[in-house]
């Protein structure tokens, strides 16, 4: 009898660990969500890194490793706190004409759970508020999709990218 109780605590403890586990996103989401090549508005392309970025920021697009994690979070948002952060995946758009440029700035950032994405979507909420003429943010779960704009005459590029984002949330 014993033995059937103890099986039976088992069992719901991996049952309750797992249905907690099933509502936030692991590292592979960012791939499923990230821009594609197709996503570019006409006319822009992926911009090329400057030779002194190239410390931090190796590609474009690019998933970031640790160090550029750390480096780059409080810059992205203000108080980004880069311990909270899983994955963190950049893809910065310029136009054809000025090709270091970063017209349009998009982060996928993938948090370490429920309690860290709470409280860095609050602080990426309150950013984007205050920008809203040039930011635009998608959220699920753990994880962000933060767009920039440089020209608020661009805005409406990253209102197009968010709906294709947005369609990509759904299907997740």
């Amino acid at each position: 009898m014993k033995k059937v109780i103890v099986s039976v605590i088992i069992l719901l403890s991996i049952v309750v660990t797992a249905s907690r586990g099933s509502t936030q996103f692991n590292s592979e989401i960012i791939d499923s969500v990230k821009l594609t090549e197709d996503d570019l508005p006409e006319g822009f392309m992926y911009g090329k890194i400057p030779e002194p970025y190239k410390k931090t920021l190796k590609d474009n697009p690019w998933l970031m490793d640790r160090p550029a994690i750390k480096r780059l979070a409080g810059m992205v948002y203000p108080g980004g706190d880069y311990n909270r952060i899983t994955g963190m995946h950049v893809s910065i758009i310029a136009d054809k004409k000025t090709p270091y440029g970063d017209d349009i700035v998009c982060y996928v950032i993938l948090y370490s759970g429920m309690k860290a994405a709470e409280a860095e979507i609050k602080k990426i909420s309150e950013f984007t508020w205050f920008n809203r003429d040039r930011a635009i943010l998608l959220t699920k779960e753990n994880l962000a999709v933060i767009m920039f704009v440089d020209d608020v005459n661009n805005f409406h590029l990253i209102q197009e990218l968010a709906r294709s984002m947005e369609d990509r949330f759904k299907n997740i």
